[in-house]
C-alpha cells in the first residue's frame, strides 16, 4: 500500500528568504555608506562629479542595490534601448537612474509596468515621464540626443 504525503504550502520559508534577503541588503547600504565615510575629504569631488550633492549621495547609497530596478521594466516596455541610450548619452541615463532610486512610486511603477505594461498611468506620477517620453520621441526620429528633464531635483 502507497503512503500519500499532502503538502500545505507552509509559508515560513519563503518569509524567512525575504526575511534574509532584507538583512543582506541592509548590510550591503551600511557597507556602502561606511565606504563614503572613509572617503569624507574626497566625497565632495565625488558628488560633483555625479551631479549630486553631498546629501544626494548617502540617499543613493543607502538605498537597496535594485532601487533603480522599475526603470528596467519601463524601458522593456517602451522598447527603448537601454545600451543605446548609456552610448549615446551616459548622463540622461544616470539621471534617469537617480531619479527612479529616490522615487517613491516603486510598487505602484512595478505593478504598473507588469499589470498594463502599454498602460499610460505611469506617465502621471513619474518623475522620468518626461525624459522617457522624449527618448521615445527621439527613437521614432532614429535618433537619442536627449538632454536630462526629469522632475526631481539632484
Amino acid at each position: 500500500m502507497a503512503v500519500m504525503t499532502v503538502t500545505t504550502g507552509n509559508p515560513r520559508p519563503a518569509m524567512v528568504a525575504r526575511l534574509v534577503g532584507w538583512w543582506r541588503n541592509m548590510r550591503a547600504a551600511r557597507a556602502e555608506l561606511k565606504e563614503l565615510q572613509d572617503c569624507a575629504g574626497e566625497l565632495g569631488p565625488i558628488a560633483r562629479d555625479l551631479g549630486l550633492t553631498r546629501s544626494g549621495l548617502y540617499t543613493i547609497a543607502a538605498k537597496r542595490p535594485d532601487a533603480a530596478d522599475p526603470l528596467a521594466l519601463r524601458i522593456a516596455a517602451l522598447h527603448l534601448d537601454r545600451t543605446a541610450i548609456q552610448r549615446a548619452d551616459p548622463l540622461v541615463m544616470r539621471d534617469l537612474e537617480r531619479v527612479c532610486t529616490l522615487c517613491g512610486e516603486k510598487h505602484r511603477c512595478r505593478r504598473d509596468c507588469l499589470r498594463h505594461p502599454d498602460g499610460a498611468a505611469w506617465r502621471a506620477y513619474c518623475p522620468n515621464a518626461m525624459t522617457l517620453e522624449a527618448l521615445e520621441q527621439g527613437q521614432a526620429a532614429d535618433g537619442i540626443c536627449v538632454g536630462s528633464m526629469s522632475r526631481l531635483p539632484a
